[in-house]
């Protein structure tokens, strides 16, 4: 409550097929422990580790499952524009729709997908941590930024 923080996890899994010709055909499971999330301090992160049950629930689950370019063109570098996309995040045992817009470039044989959005934590049912009488925000915002290589006439990320 009284400052931000960043968690981050290089502990993604999952996969990513993204066709730029045929955007509809596209999909995606990305899986992230939320043990592996680190802000850097150890004790926050075993009370984030406690509020959102990692034991039980060990995983945050995005499934990708419209894809929609709302800006996308290829130039002389590659493919570059804008996707919104639609899907269901699962967190702390909860499964709710998600939709947002995604940032998607393609140079060469790589892609890079950055999606950012934001996370009741309420909504799905996690209870804010605090401390002196001040709890957490209920709002957290996850920033995905994703990496991989072209693969055939798809994309492929797992990391």
């Amino acid at each position: 409550p009284l400052h931000n923080w960043t968690g981050a996890s290089r502990h993604v899994s999952g996969q990513l097929a993204l066709y730029p010709d045929r955007p509809d055909s596209s999909h995606a499971v990305i899986r992230v422990p939320v043990a592996s999330f680190d802000s850097g301090n150890d004790r926050r992160d075993r009370g984030m580790r406690e509020a959102t049950e990692a034991n039980t629930y060990p995983l945050v689950t995005f499934e990708g499952t419209k894809f929609i370019p709302t800006i996308w063109g290829k130039g002389a570098s590659g493919y570059n524009g804008t996707w919104e996309v639609t899907g269901t995040l699962t967190f702390h045992g909860q499964t709710h729709p998600v939709a947002e817009t995604t940032r998607v470039s393609v140079v060469g044989d790589s892609v890079r997908v950055r999606a950012q959005f934001p996370v009741s934590l309420t909504k799905y049912g996690v209870e804010r941590p605090g401390i002196m009488g001040f709890t957490v925000g209920d709002k957290i915002r996850i920033d995905a930024q994703l990496a991989g290589p072209m693969v055939s006439d798809s994309l492929v990320v797992a990391r």
